[in-house]
């Protein structure tokens, strides 16, 4: 029973706390080269995933940055042409979506 209890001992004890890049690097350091390969290769896909998710993101930025300057020309044209306008208007972004609304009364009360 004591034995048992041993394992969760730490058998080390370092005087300075480990990091989590020290625990990965610790972690990397023991795999075989088989499990090296199979994580070399879920890194890479990773990267890859990640790549792509901040290409489309960028395009999404880029797109709704275009879309806002749009929104905001034809409201100055509203505003030469009439008189009351509203425009409601919403623009995915890179990080979620954004909404607007522009208008416009030249009501007196």
């Amino acid at each position: 029973m004591d034995d048992e209890n041993d394992d969760l001992i730490p058998q080390k004890q370092s005087l300075f706390p480990l990091s989590a890049d020290d625990i990965v690097d610790n972690a990397l350091q023991s795999l075989d080269e088989h499990q090296a390969r199979e994580v070399t290769k879920k890194a890479a896909d990773e990267l890859v995933r990640i790549a792509v998710e901040k290409r489309k993101a960028e395009y999404r930025s880029d797109r709704a940055q275009d879309e806002m300057r749009n929104l905001i020309s034809n409201a100055n044209l509203l505003d030469e042409k009439v008189g009351d306008y509203k425009i409601n208007s919403t623009f995915e972004t890179a990080t979620g979506t954004t909404s607007v609304e522009i208008k416009k009364s030249r009501r007196t009360h």
